[in-house]
């Protein structure tokens, strides 16, 4: 690799981490202020974004990456529609629209969420050189401890709704055993080749939900 070409790597990779920053920290701001109401509406966009800037910057390998790739976004999906239907395995809630158009009273962008903190938290295993047998567990946990971070924030701005006034332990449970196979899914078939965007990711995400927590709480 000439200098010429690593330049324009690093140049690349600092571009994608400024974006990716500057769109949490918009949206966080955003969020805070009088136009929270417009903002949460934009909740769509910063996924589709984040998303897509983790898969260009990835460049998963393999001729069945975006089959596995398919299917974590479906399996997310599934569960969320078994969930929204039966009240198992996470508890008894409902979606409002802010994630746009609902199909089987789940919107199919949920899918994309769970695909970013999977990917995102994979990555950060990666990043963190977490040994390969371990890595799945390293995921479920960060994919818990974010969603500790999201439910109260997605309560307070109405992304869904939730029976109770907090959700119950077995969402946190669910979540761990859901991730777990994900992450065994990302190990099983690897095409997490380069992690860098997808660990951004998923820190600005633990950041935005955190800033969000902090001010709400």
């Amino acid at each position: 690799m000439n200098k010429t070409s690593t330049l324009e790597q690093f140049k690349s990779k600092k571009a994608g981490i400024g974006i990716l920053i500057a769109v949490h920290i918009f949206g966080a701001i955003g969020f805070l202020s009088p136009l929270s109401e417009w903002f949460v509406y934009l909740t769509p966009v910063n996924l589709i974004i984040t998303a897509g800037m983790i898969w260009i910057d990835t460049k998963p390998g393999g001729k069945n990456a975006f089959l596995i790739i398919l299917l974590i976004w479906f399996l997310g999906y599934l569960v969320e529609i078994i969930g929204v239907t039966t009240g198992l395995p996470f508890g008894e809630y409902s979606y409002s629209e802010v994630f746009g158009w609902n199909f089987f009273q789940v919107p199919p962008l949920i899918g994309i969420n769970w695909l970013i903190i999977i990917w995102g938290g994979h990555s950060l295993a990666r990043t963190f050189m977490i040994k390969k047998n371990f890595r799945w567990m390293f995921t479920a946990i960060l994919a818990v401890t974010i969603d500790v971070l999201i439910e109260p924030v997605a309560i307070y701005f109405e992304f869904w709704y939730w029976a109770d006034p907090m959700p119950p332990i077995q969402n946190y449970i669910s979540w761990f055993i859901i991730a777990a196979i994900m992450g065994l899914i990302f190990e099983k078939y690897p095409i997490v080749q380069k992690p860098r965007l997808g660990a951004t990711a998923f820190v600005c995400q633990m950041l935005f939900f955190g800033i969000l927590y902090s001010q709400i709480r």
